[in-house]
């Protein structure tokens, strides 16, 4: 292939559920979809036809028609289970016209190529697919139960060369009695955090939820290297973020150990966020089992590090008891191993004292910084092979650009508008080569987000060993994430990414890479690895996540209709974060320095007073308050509060003294302001029951006077 021609192209409409209805028996959801979108491309001689369906995936084996499957997430009422699915489709609705719908693609680890071919299912007369939807696997979030289902309106026969697609399509879910959640806290951040994963959000009405968390991040770490990392407990600590450091000391020895700790943790303390603080060998990791098939082609399977295995928190990873970790039966009753995330997890792969200093002051810098380097952005792409579109890395750097519809979905990337995008791409540099100065160069001048596909390996990266890394020296930090082999294999002997974050007091504050092979289709860029790292942009800047840890898992629990896909599965085990999973990208304006608060200057202890603040948000975002009363304690975040509306609280002092009242500001996206200039409060006496009595006294006698 040499080139991608589109012939024809119609406008998107967004695929989503219509209408909901719910009883105590049973939920109906209509989901409605647009007319597909046909684009032609040639592969050596032949066209094909590419069919296209917003917020889909193309999904079937190799060989076989790619036609678009579309998400279904529903979420079922507390105590229900799912007794019968029955799913109903609308008129079919043919297009004019024969089509010769282009082949799915083989999935490549990057570096390895063949072409595609057609399978057996062109010859025959009947329907492709065969049925209108497939059950994914039911799946836990925090004790909500999510059925996910993979749709399939479009419709193709083959032997015919004939399409059709259905408009809409009913889904009735009947229910029956089911166990309660072992996991459900009912707190109500858990609420709010659900309502993101599903369509049907009326549901959540069913599951109480009003509790509040203790703490709201887990640091786990050995004890000799617990002080290194308390400096970063203190940042999240002022930061209203209550943290929590523990030992392997405390714990146990093994990755069962720690999940174990990890679950108690979630359920007694309330925690979100996960950071282990260890190497594999100072922290374990569970080693998770792993197949794919390039789509029923080339075998391939692996065992991988994950630190999916400590966020995702319900049920066992290992049902058959055997050697193999994370197998699709091992769930609980042989289903599927847990794949929705209790916690966010990220991991400091640090092996000493100075790797944890590295890793926390680069961490808490970057947090902390405000500069003009942070509007900076970078895309690196390497050339691929001759594979038409997949033949340029920079064809899949383009799609995190701005907003997307390639492939058939949506996704919102890097705004261009709001920050300077630079392309380092061998498509576009003389000789078809960027040297591994280039990027060295910009990350020294000072670059926010490198985003890479390409060439890698335990060792190599971006175009740069290992022993380049110590060439960096620059002091604004950058968060990587590239698609390329094998460069997050922490289980190796020091992977690179070990080397970009905490090996070295330069280069990246955090990133993610893969454990293992990376994966893309040749002749389009509707790769594996591509669709995650799409998702993940559309979390930070689509759905307004910006705390790392949860945009990776958010990235995976977009693509898991399609877990059961060529590699997707191996993708999703293998994306470890390598950084503070808590840590808020600095891509939006958090609220202004709150005003000083205004009350009393001079109060008698005891009483209670109101102080009063106000501050903006110049993205226009919902404003929440933390007042700290200087006596050693503060209010939770109080909210939400307009842009610019005034906040109250009152506070009482039972001790006599001086006391500097201070108040801070988070946006309902987690952007968090500068404190307040302190008010100082002082409380001279706590009036006794006689100096009370006489007070009232003198206040009668003067209302006698006046009278």
């Amino acid at each position: 292939m040499k080139k991608a021609i589109v012939i024809l192209a119609v406008a998107l409409l967004l695929f989503s559920p219509l209408k909901i209805k719910a009883s105590d028996n049973a939920l109906h959801i209509e989901y409605r979809f647009d007319k597909p979108i046909i684009e032609k491309t040639i592969i050596g001689s032949e066209i094909f036809d590419v069919v296209k369906l917003n917020n889909s995936g193309t999904f079937g084996c190799v060989g076989s028609p790619a036609l678009p499957a579309s998400p279904a997430y529903i979420l079922i009422p507390y105590g229900k289970d799912v007794e019968e699915i029955k799913v109903k489709a609308g008129i079919p609705v043919f297009l004019n016209g024969s089509y010769n719908v282009m082949p799915v693609e083989k999935a490549h680890p990057i570096g390895v190529f063949s072409m595609p071919f057609k399978n057996d299912v062109y010859e025959r007369n009947d329907i492709y697919p065969r049925r209108l939807y497939e059950k994914v696997g039911t799946y836990y979030f925090r004790g909500f139960k999510i059925l996910v289902l993979r749709l399939y309106p479009v419709h193709y026969m083959p032997k015919k060369g004939k399409l059709f697609y259905y408009d809409k399509m009913d889904i009735e879910v009947n229910l029956k009695e089911g166990e309660k959640n072992q996991n459900f806290r009912g707190l109500r951040e858990d609420a709010k955090e659900v309502a993101r994963l599903v369509d049907n959000d009326a549901v959540i009405k069913s599951y109480a939820c009003n509790g509040k968390a203790g703490y709201d991040i887990l640091i786990i770490t050995t004890k000799s290297l617990k002080r290194y990392f308390e400096p970063l407990k203190e940042w999240h600590d002022a930061h209203g973020e209550p943290t929590i450091i523990a030992t392997m000391n405390e714990i146990g020895e093994n990755a069962d150990d720690v999940r174990t700790y990890i679950k108690n943790a979630y359920l007694n303390l309330g925690i979100s966020y996960v950071l282990i603080g260890g190497d594999v060998d100072v922290v374990p990791s569970k080693m998770l089992w792993v197949s794919g098939y390039d789509e029923n082609v080339t075998y391939y399977e692996t065992t991988m590090p994950s630190d999916l295995y400590y966020a995702c928190l319900d049920g066992t990873y290992n049902y058959d008891n055997d050697s193999k970790w994370g197998e699709p039966n091992d769930g609980d009753g042989g289903k599927d191993i847990d794949l929705l995330a209790e916690v966010y997890v990220g991991r400091a792969c640090v092996d000493n004292a100075k790797e944890a200093q590295n890793f926390v002051e680069k961490t808490t810098e970057y947090a902390d910084s405000d500069d003009s380097y942070l509007k900076k952005v970078l895309m690196a792409g390497e050339y691929l092979g001759d594979y038409g579109i997949a033949t340029w890395g920079g064809n899949y750097m383009d799609q995190l650009v701005n907003s997307s519809d390639a492939d058939g979905y949506h996704t919102v990337g890097i705004p261009a508008s709001k920050f300077t995008i630079e392309k380092l791409y061998d498509r576009d540099w003389d000789n078809n080569y960027w040297s591994p100065q280039e990027i060295i160069s910009r990350i020294n001048d000072g670059v926010h987000i490198i985003n890479h596909l390409g060439h890698s390996s335990t060792e190599y990266n971006m175009r740069l060993m290992t022993d380049s890394i110590n060439e960096l020296d620059n002091d604004k930090y950058c968060f990587i994430y590239s698609q390329g082999c094998y460069a997050g294999a922490f289980d190796y002997d020091d992977c690179i990414a070990e080397y970009f974050t905490v090996k070295t007091s330069h280069a990246a504050f955090a990133g993610i890479w893969n454990a293992r092979y990376g994966f893309f289709w040749s002749f389009s860029t509707d790769g594996d690895s591509q669709r995650y790292h799409r998702h993940f942009w559309d979390a930070v800047f689509g759905k307004k996540i910006y705390e790392i840890g949860k945009a990776n898992q958010a990235s995976k629990e977009a693509n898991l209709f399609l877990i059961n896909r060529s590699m997707m599965r191996w993708c999703y085990y293998q994306l470890n974060l390598f950084g503070d999973p808590a840590i808020k990208f600095r891509v939006s304006e958090p609220p202004a320095k709150p005003a000083r608060p205004q009350g009393i200057k001079k109060g008698e202890a005891g009483n209670e007073y109101n102080f009063s603040t106000h501050t903006t948000d110049g993205d226009g975002d919902k404003i929440y308050y933390m007042w700290d009363w200087g006596d050693g304690s503060n209010t939770s975040w109080l909210g939400p509060y307009e842009s610019g509306e005034i906040a109250t609280a009152s506070h009482s002092w039972k001790d006599k003294g001086r006391y500097e009242v201070r108040v801070i500001a988070k946006d309902e996206n987690g952007m968090i302001s500068e404190w307040s200039d302190p008010s100082p409060v002082t409380m001279p006496y706590a009036p006794n029951f006689i100096e009370k009595t006489l007070g009232w006294l003198s206040h009668f006698f003067d209302f006698l006077t006046v009278i």
